[in-house]
């Protein structure tokens, strides 16, 4: 169900005449991620941090007030947390039995004793000697011991079970693409300063206000210096790495394709 986010930040870039690779390129990010938003795909970002600031930064580029937007995620996405199939369930478990229904266990009662009396009767009827019959009566057709019963023309002979179909195996989960280089995701919880080296070459030294994320992308390093380590996240290559440092601690961190140097254990 759509919630009306990814149509007014398509709308406002429409109406501008942009197109998302130029807004990707303003803000430093994947057009992916600008789809995902416009497509309302919030889950292709790992985390509710991560898509509210880049949902931020994208609806502040637009000209768009990113609170509206924000409060609709809060409440349309974020606090989404209850499934139906639970609440089905719940309302099952505590659904009252109809009023001056009976217990279970008078109607096995009732049962019981229906049962005791048919066997009662049928053994007096067995104990009484049965009356000659007379010639008018029909005879037993009841074959003697040990004689072989004729078999019935339309019977079948039995033939072997049809062999059971072998179960089919179970289809094979792709393997998730694996990341190329380093690809780094970064939400502020709170304003940073931050400078940032992306495979030796200077890319951006900012402040960064509180609640809005960064993207970058490197071939082998990204190195990154956080003037408030405690106030950011970091996401490297699909991994919550959580925050690099305390809070108003500066930290150097470098990020390499199979390796991460300098934050805090």
């Amino acid at each position: 169900m759509s919630t009306g986010i990814g149509e007014a930040l398509q709308s406002a870039r429409q109406e501008q005449g942009r197109d998302l690779q130029d807004a990707a390129r303003v803000l430093r990010v994947r057009t992916d991620y600008l789809r995902a938003l416009e497509e309302e795909r919030f889950d292709t970002f790992g985390g509710d941090i991560y898509a509210k600031g880049f949902l931020r930064s994208y609806a502040t580029e637009l000209g768009l007030d990113p609170e509206p937007l924000l409060e609709i995620y809060r409440r349309e996405v974020s606090e989404s947390e209850v499934r139906p199939a639970e609440l089905v369930s719940s309302g099952a478990a505590t659904r009252p039995s109809p009023r001056g229904a009976p217990p279970a266990w008078v109607a096995w009662v009732v049962v019981v004793a229906i049962v005791l009396v048919g066997l009662g009767l049928l053994g007096v009827l067995g104990d009484r000697t049965p009356e000659t019959a007379s010639p008018d009566e029909e005879q037993d057709d009841t074959p003697p011991a040990g004689a072989e019963e004729e078999p019935d023309e339309d019977s079948e002979p039995e033939g072997e079970p049809d062999p059971e179909p072998e179960p089919e195996p179970d289809p094979e989960e792709p393997d998730e693409p694996e990341i190329e280089g380093v690809e780094l995701m970064i939400a502020f919880e709170e304003a940073s300063w931050m400078r940032v080296v992306v495979d030796g070459t200077p890319l951006i030294e900012e402040t960064v206000d509180s609640g809005e994320t960064r993207q970058f992308e490197g071939d082998s390093e990204i190195e990154i210096r956080f003037g408030n380590a405690g106030g950011v996240r970091v996401e490297y290559n699909g991994e919550d790495l959580g925050s690099p440092g305390a809070r108003g601690q500066p930290v150097t961190v470098t990020f390499r394709e199979d390796e991460v140097e300098g934050i805090d254990a």
